[in-house]
Parts: C-alpha cells; structure tokens; sequence
C-alpha cells in the first residue's frame, strides 16, 4: 500500500478530516497528516490541541529530528502541502532532497486584499483615534523586526501546484488544475432546489473569539459586547424591514457558551452548503463561505461596524464589496433601513460573479471530477500532468 503525507500548520480538526477526503483515501493509501503547528504557532497549539481531531492519521510534528525520522522509517510515495507558513521549508527542502514528490495543494484562493494610499491614511487616522491595542500591536511588530537575526531564505521547490483559479497560477511549476474544496462539497451534494425561499443566511465567523488571532498575532477586530449588538440589532431590523427570516450558520470552530444571537435559528457548518442553495441571500463580513453564494448566483449582503474600521483588517471587506458588485452596509451607522429595498440589497453582477468564480473558486481548466479522484492520479501516475 502506497503512503501519503498532508503537511498542515494550522491544526487539525473533523473539518479538515473531510474535506480532504481522508477516510475516502485510508482505503487505497497509507495517510500520514503531519501539523507543525506546534512550531509555528505554539500559543495556538496550546489553546487549540484540545479541539484537535485526533485520528490514526495526524502525526504532530515538534522538531526537524522527528521529521527526518519519520521519512527515514516511511516510504512515502508524495506529499501535499497546505500550508503557506515559509516557517516550513526547511521541512520542504528536505523532502526535496528524499526526492519525493512535493504538490502545493491550494484548498482556495482569496483576493489579495492591499489598501491603496487613501485606505491606509484612513486606517492610520482611525487607529491613532480609536484603537490603541492596535498601536501597541505595531510597535511590538517593528521591535521585533529590527531585533530578531535575518534567516537566509531556503530554497526548495514544487513539482506541482493543485491549482484553483487563475490567480493560484504559477509560470515556473506544473500545474494541476483543479478547483477549491468549497466547490468540491458542492460536486459532491449538489443542490437540485433552485428555489428561493424567503430567508437570508448570515455568515458566522466567531469574529470576537476567532483562534486566527493567536495564529496571526493580533489583538481581535471587535469586543463580543458590541459587535453582537450590533449584529443582532442590524438582524432585527433587516427582518422587520424585509419580512425575511434570518438564520445564523455557525462557523465551523465556533463554541458559544452564551446565547450570542439572541435566539435566532442557528444551524451547524455541515448544512451551510445546503441552506444557501436555497436561500435569497447571504449576510456576510469577509468569510470565503461567500464562494457558496458566487457558486449559486445568490446576493452578498457585506457589513462592516465602527469597531472593524478601525482594526487590523479595516476596509478589507470594501475590497471584497468591490470585487463582487455587492452592497456594503456599515451596521453602525444610523438610518439604515433606507438603504433596505430588494433593489438595492438583491443585486447580483453575473459578470463580477463569473471572475470570481475563475479566479479563485474553479479554474476554468478544471475537469468536474472530486479532488480526491485528482490525487489518485497523481499518486498512481494515472495522468500526465
């Protein structure tokens, strides 16, 4: 039996258990998940080890001895990287070295979101005013950067990118092309009811108590106390105002220990997909659940607060409204609901829709087959790429 390793350094968790098909492919291969999470972001492993998803599969990875052990005990026929951390690749050169096939496995792309020269004297003004843990963020940030030794670059290389948009298009590696893991869950439980029930879906994204904060190392975009009143208040008159039901689909890492939204209908991640399909729309800050509502032509509601615009990810969500043709509310502001007219909220620009979806949902090279059909044929050289 042919063995295969995912190299990950984010934790790993049911979700990631399968999206990546790993119990379809423990049928036919050996599966090793390897997380170095524990080197490259060892707060996030302490707080997050608990809610990992401990299978036969993961292996945790805490130094480079460990990692040459393990490839010296294992013949291990190709690795698939998901990670972006360049914390990885002296583990990336030395599976060069074993001379084992490396694939840079894009799970999805998102578009890279830089502020132009009135966004950041925008953003600098509302950090001076408004966010001082900010502030101390980025002197901590410059300290570290002049204080900390200057690593030489490792060089190391991929015999080929999954890649799942044009934007994920490298000229120097093969390509592989392919499609998000987004619109693999949609291949794999399309949704024939084209109906549009009269409910909008708004986006979880944990956004107060979100572990992406320790990865990356910044204070939180928003207080629990008032991004949730702001929410449910926004909610509320959305309701009233529409004759619309809201429901809230809970972000996959989600743990709420107080009712947060007031009673409102939640539904678990799994059904996410499902009530989308069917929805009127979606209610969304920045989460790439969006890829759903592109994938099904279904309006984008975007929102942004008071708090948001003045955090480290300010005006990343006018960025995507952008992108899409979508409408952006600030839910802080006051009068709201008259911007809440069908028209105005319901829009779909199919043409921004279309090269979203090219860019960073499905190359339009991609064959409409599951991902993991896609790496049987890499690992069996079914295919010539």
């Amino acid at each position: 039996m042919k063995s295969i390793v995912f190299l990950g350094n984010f934790g790993f968790f049911e979700r990631d258990f399968n999206r990546f098909h790993i119990q379809r492919l423990s049928k036919i291969y050996k599966i090793y998940f390897l997380d170095f999470t524990k080197i490259s972001n060892k707060e996030f492993f302490k707080k997050e080890r608990k809610k990992y998803f401990y299978s036969k599969e993961l292996i945790l990875i805490d130094s480079v001895k460990k990692f040459k052990k393990f490839f010296n005990e294992k013949k291990i026929e190709c690795v698939f990287d998901l990670s972006n951390s360049n914390k990885l690749d002296v583990f990336r050169r030395i599976i060069n070295q074993n001379k084992i096939k490396l694939i840079k496995y894009q799970t999805s792309l998102v578009p890279n979101f830089k502020r132009d020269f009135f966004s950041k004297i925008r953003y600098f003004f509302f950090v001076i005013l408004f966010n001082k843990k900010l502030i101390i963020y980025y002197i901590k940030k410059l300290i570290k950067y002049f204080t900390l030794e200057k690593f030489k670059k490792i060089k190391f290389y991929y015999d080929y990118i999954f890649c799942v948009g044009y934007k994920g298009e490298n000229s120097k590696t093969k390509l592989i092309f392919s499609h998000s893991s987004d619109y693999d869950a949609l291949l794999n439980k399309r949704e024939k009811n084209k109906i549009n029930e009269k409910y909008l879906v708004f986006i979880d994204q944990y956004l107060p108590f979100h572990n992406g904060y320790i990865h990356r190392g910044i204070p939180p975009f928003v207080t629990p106390s008032n991004y949730y009143n702001s929410v449910n208040r926004f909610l509320d008159l959305l309701k009233k105002k529409l004759k619309y039901d809201i429901i809230i689909a809970l972000h996959p890492r989600s743990n709420y220990e107080k009712n947060f939204f007031q009673n409102k209908k939640t539904i678990n991640y799994k059904k996410t997909n499902e009530y989308i399909s069917k929805s009127s729309g979606i209610i969304n800050y920045t989460s790439t659940t969006m890829c759903y509502a592109v994938m099904y032509k279904k309006p984008i509601i975007f929102y942004t607060t008071k708090e948001i615009n003045s955090s480290h990810d300010a005006f990343h969500v006018n960025y995507l409204s952008n992108v899409l043709g979508s409408k952006l509310i600030n839910i802080d502001e006051k009068n709201i609901d008259k911007q809440f007219s069908k028209k105005n909220l319901f829009k779909v620009d199919h043409l921004k829709y279309q090269k979203f979806f090219n860019n960073y949902i499905c190359h339009i090279k991609s064959e409409q087959k599951a991902n993991y059909k896609k790496i049987i044929e890499i690992v069996d050289n079914r295919k010539k790429f």
